[in-house]
């Protein structure tokens, strides 16, 4: 994954020369409105090397559902089928949090070293569910945390390695701050996280949705290709961290779901965005919707047209619109997803996809910039 500058400069003059392409035709098909940008639209596709996508572009009551197909590696997606988003989950559990904030089971403003005993309480010491909802928590992600979680290494081992900054100083983006929503939300309801979303936030907006990959048809989920490199055959299905059933509530363990387990259709995304689109439908406050959009933390210098809310990556580009855009996109062995709206407009666009390039400019994936640049600009204002 290109992470550093050198890297993502290596990584963009290599890409046309070593990674499979989509193919000539990769539409698949389009159901609602038919696409006006159509071939803009496939150049974008075979320029990022997207294998197998699904895309849905809304404008209040007109949808366009486009998928999208690879031959070698074959991928071939559907309007019902199961990607895993990566960290397009930190929304869905922002979303699930904040709900719990209006029914008062959690305290955004509570220290979650209360939940904890001593010895992870004194390295958590000062920090919030704010905090962690907006990567201002002061904690970085350790080395090694990926195989930790697949070990099932209790989280307050990871903590002396992982406490760089006093909470509310910085911005720095990560993935175990955001797991440890999950602990919290176990240590509090006594339920797994799993079963919490699925109870308190799937099933209620009629999602299509879980947070234990285990529980699909391995049929209907989209397989992972890394294109750069690519090893011809390393499709990945289920995640180690998918493939484990969330049985019970192991607070100490639990502590990467939510930062970027959860797989679902495209539709289902598009109810989850329509919650915060439509300031709550009914199942949040207004008052939580705007908390969750609001400006909580700024990338910096590394990427100054983004900025941070609880859950939602915020995107100020004229480039790509004249308004706000918010969202979330998800990075995870080869793929490249963006779930997005224009705060103005409610119009969005998702794109999940099988594998994909993973090049960026700052932070911001340059897949998502020129989706979001075609939607916005061209296609959607000719609908």
């Amino acid at each position: 994954m290109p992470t550093t500058r050198f890297k993502n400069a290596a990584y963009r003059f290599m890409l046309p020369f070593f990674a499979p392409s989509c193919g000539p035709r990769p539409l698949s098909s389009v159901s609602g409105r038919s696409l006006v940008c159509r071939k803009e639209f496939e150049g974008m596709l075979r320029r990022h090397h997207v294998l197998g996508s699904a895309v849905l572009l809304q404008s209040g009551a007109d949808s366009s559902l486009i998928c999208t197909s690879s031959a070698s590696p074959r991928h071939e997606a559907v309007p019902d089928t199961y990607f895993r988003v990566a960290s397009i989950t930190k929304t869905a559990a922002a979303v699930l949090a904040s709900r719990l904030f209006d029914e008062q089971v959690l305290d955004p403003d509570r220290p979650v070293s209360a939940f904890f005993d001593s010895a992870a309480g004194s390295v958590l010491e000062g920090i919030t569910l704010r905090h962690l909802l907006s990567h201002t928590s002061g904690l970085v992600d350790p080395p090694g945390l990926e195989s930790s979680l697949e070990k099932g290494v209790p989280f307050p081992d990871l903590l002396p390695d992982a406490r760089r900054f006093q909470p509310g100083e910085s911005f720095h983006y990560s993935n175990l701050g955001f797991g440890l929503i999950g602990s919290v939300m176990e240590a509090v309801t006594g339920q797994p996280v799993g079963a919490l979303f699925r109870e308190r936030l799937f099933e209620p907006l009629g999602m299509n949705a879980t947070l234990e990959g285990c529980r699909l048809p391995a049929g209907r989920i989209m397989p992972v290709t890394r294109i750069l490199p690519y090893h011809k055959g390393c499709d990945l299905i289920l995640t180690p961290l998918g493939s484990v059933p969330l049985n019970s509530a192991d607070p100490l363990r639990h502590y990467g779901h939510t930062a970027g387990s959860m797989y679902t259709d495209i539709s289902s995304l598009q109810i989850l965005l329509d919650v915060l689109i439509c300031k709550g439908k009914e199942f949040l406050s207004e008052g939580r919707v705007a908390d969750m959009c609001a400006q909580h933390a700024s990338y910096g210098a590394l990427s100054p047209t983004l900025s941070y809310g609880y859950g939602l990556l915020r995107i100020s580009e004229p480039s790509i619109s004249g308004s706000l855009i918010l969202g979330h996109q998800g990075f995870a062995y080869g793929c490249a997803d963006g779930a997005f709206w224009e705060a103005d407009t409610g119009r969005s666009v998702i794109m999940l996809n099988g594998g994909s390039s993973e090049a960026r400019i700052g932070r911001l994936g340059l897949l998502n910039r020129d989706l979001l640049r075609w939607a916005f600009r061209k296609e959607l204002p000719s609908w």
